[in-house]
């Protein structure tokens, strides 16, 4: 029982257990804000395109349009993306799958740093894991990165914290060849942690170079036959290797980003990791001015701080270091600061030992960045981003319309072309006329709606020009396909066939017209088919007529009140 003994004086065991209590309970309560936010949060761009890759592969489109194909795009993810018909359930049901991805990161984060996760030091090393804001930014979120941590994680596990000899190295080879095919990025990370592991196995597997190679041969091979057999029934190992053909040929490596957008976050979110790290690894260097050859051993701050350093060469190294890069840097970060702080604390302090007070400055230290750099995610909903889903469905029929909005938010509904999603890496491309146009592709396949956001944005000037002639905004967001006619009415070009509504536009709103006349016909204020053509659109004297696409259901435009197309997504929140 957690009892206070006679006196008032609370004894050391009992302040352990109290503090446990209340570790343990705030961390039922991250659990419950992260499966909130991973259901309410909203969505990011990479997530779109991601998922929309995913249900390209899954359903065999990819001669229509482009997917990279990466490997954890097939099996579950297909299955669950291609079982769902409405694209709001494809997010969140990835979402929730992805909440587990960061639940076990966190989990394998604590074990890595070497507590028993039974004792206090494992509890306030799962606490301090499960506040490092950067993985609250994107470590739930549907991308590659949060699964090569999982890989990362695992190998660490694996070599460097539970070491078990020839079974580690297997282990080690089947991750060492399947998380390339995460991202290729990935060979940035997994190469030289693999040829550590080879080159200076640690002492604790108890074995010598040459039995812990043959064990991660033979992992390798187990993993290159995984791989293969995935591409195989998958029958998706041909647009792999278009996408990789097609990211050589987009220029990509032309760009160049500051790595400051990324690390400029840290002493706000973690500066407790950061100053806790920056004295980790002067630590080290005295270490090793002082030892020499003696430190260079498993034992000590050494690999962690060499795991820290190689994970931020990796963000300098690459061209576009967005912040969730980080995801990839500040765990390794955290395990070299546990190990180096854990020891100054000691973990088992009486009421007037001098660790209990620097244990509770440092918990503050985490937990108040921590708190602040995380509340804002609540004010980020992805209500909005809903609701222009289930309007664009609504619109739509899935066989016959599509949808265009440079992103891939609508992953149940067809794209305008093969290169159907706009990026920084291919913005260059569209401007320069190496990629068909946005223009030639409506001009092919007419979208029925249009979701506009930044990506469009990034639109030449001719592109976006296009849109504004053929194309209605409901909102700023949110545009249908259809023209503005002059007083009176004239002729309409039907680029798409299907269920128009005749309406009038009367200072940019659009309202119920009586009177119209399509053909010389009088119709009702309800949606009339109209077929790919010219049409003639009648209207009352002085009434400008509207012409606007209603699709295969509904009898009016739906409801989607006010939108601002630059608050649809929000790139590095």
């Amino acid at each position: 029982m957690w009892v206070v003994p006679q006196g008032g004086k609370m004894t050391s065991a009992n302040k352990l257990r109290w503090m446990t209590g209340a570790m343990l309970l705030s961390l039922l309560a991250l659990a419950g804000a992260a499966a909130y936010l991973a259901l309410h949060r909203i969505f990011q761009v990479d997530e779109a395109q991601n998922l929309f890759m995913t249900h390209v592969v899954a359903t065999h489109q990819s001669n229509l349009y482009f997917s990279n194909a990466l490997l954890w795009m097939l099996g579950p993810m297909s299955a669950l993306v291609s079982a769902q018909e409405e694209s709001f359930k494809i997010f969140t049901s990835a979402r929730l799958l992805f909440l587990g991805v960061f639940v076990l990161n966190i989990y394998l984060l604590a074990l890595n740093t070497g507590r028993k996760l039974t004792t206090f030091a494992g509890v306030a090393a799962l606490f301090g894991a499960a506040t490092l804001a950067p993985l609250w930014d994107y470590g739930f979120e549907i991308r590659h990165d949060n699964l090569i941590l999982t890989g990362l994680l695992l190998m660490w596990w694996l070599g460097r914290t539970a070491p078990r000899g020839r079974w580690s190295y297997v282990g080690l080879g089947v991750l060492s060849v399947c998380m390339p095919f995460l991202s290729l990025k990935a060979i940035v990370y997994v190469a030289p942690l693999s040829l550590a592991f080879l080159a200076l196995p640690p002492p604790a597997h108890g074995q010598g170079r040459a039995p812990l190679l043959g064990a991660w041969l033979l992992g390798a091979a187990g993993g290159a036959v995984a791989v293969a057999a995935a591409y195989l029934v998958s029958g998706a190992w041909p647009v792999f290797l278009a996408g990789l053909q097609a990211g050589a040929a987009s220029g990509a490596t032309a760009v160049r980003m500051d790595p400051e957008m990324a690390l400029g976050r840290l002493p706000r979110q973690v500066p407790l990791l950061r100053e806790l790290v920056a004295m980790a690894l002067c630590w080290v260097v005295v270490t090793l001015c002082r030892e020499r050859r003696a430190a260079l051993t498993w034992d000590g701050l050494l690999p962690e701080a060499l795991l820290t350093l190689g994970s931020y060469g990796a963000l300098l190294i690459n061209p576009t270091p967005f912040p969730y890069n980080l995801v990839n840097l500040v765990p390794f970060a955290y395990l070299l600061a546990f190990r180096f702080g854990a020891p100054l604390v000691a973990f088992d302090w009486g009421w007037r030992h001098a660790g209990a007070a620097l244990f509770g400055v440092l918990l503050l230290w985490q937990v108040l960045p921590f708190a602040d750099a995380t509340r804002r995610h609540f004010a980020y909903t992805n209500e909005r981003q809903k609701t222009l889903m289930d309007a664009a469905e609504a619109l739509t029929d899935a066989r016959k319309d599509r949808v265009y909005d440079a992103i891939g938010m609508l992953p149940t509904r067809a794209s305008i072309g093969y290169n159907w999603y706009n990026h920084t890496l291919n913005k260059a491309a569209f401007a320069n006329g190496s990629i068909a146009s946005v223009a030639s592709m409506l001009n092919a396949h007419p979208a029925s709606v249009i979701i506009r956001s930044y990506r469009t944005n990034m639109l030449p000037d001719a592109g976006w020009q296009f849109i504004e002639q053929r194309y209605i905004a409901l909102s700023d967001d949110f545009w249908l396909l259809g023209g503005v006619l002059a007083p009176g009415g004239g002729n309409y070009t039907v680029l798409h066939p299907g269920r128009y509504l005749v309406m009038q536009s009367e200072l940019g709103r659009l309202l119920p017209l009586r009177g119209a006349r399509v053909a010389g016909k009088p119709v009702a204020q309800q949606p009339v088919e109209l077929a790919v053509g010219s049409v003639s659109i009648g209207a009352p004297p002085g009434v400008r007529p509207a012409v606007v696409w209603v699709g295969p259901r509904l009898a009016t435009l739906p409801a989607i009140g006010p939108g601002y197309h630059d608050r649809l997504f929000i790139n590095f929140y």
